[in-house]
């Protein structure tokens, strides 16, 4: 059975390089995009297993990415990292539908757990 792709949303390209080499090391296809504007488009031509998704950027943050894809395709796993500080916004992530969330910096192992 194929697997299907996972989409990475960050806004760090260094971060974003990173998460898609450890998802291309657990045997996906990462598909990248920069922001959430960029990840719905994404969305629309692709079909994903899963998205990985900052919750801080700009012009659309992870919150509002996650509710626009639970209204685009509810079962989609959402997982969301956040900085230690925005423990707040993962627990309102987690009751939008996402998945599960991974506090930053992690590492990659810990990513692959989830």
């Amino acid at each position: 059975m194929k697997k299907l792709p996972v989409l990475i949303v960050e806004d760090d390209r260094n971060l974003l390089e990173a998460i898609c080499d450890t998802v291309k090391l657990a045997g996906y296809h990462p598909i990248a995009a920069c922001n959430g504007v960029e990840a719905m488009a994404l969305l629309q031509e692709n079909s994903v297993g899963m998205v990985i998704s900052d919750v801080q950027m700009q012009p659309v943050d992870g919150l509002a990415l996650l509710q626009r894809i639970k209204i685009f395709d509810p079962d989609l796993p959402v997982l969301l990292m956040t900085a230690y500080g925005e423990i707040d916004r993962a627990i309102a992530a987690m009751r939008g539908g996402a998945c599960d969330f991974v506090l930053k910096p992690f590492e990659p192992g810990d990513l692959l757990m989830r």
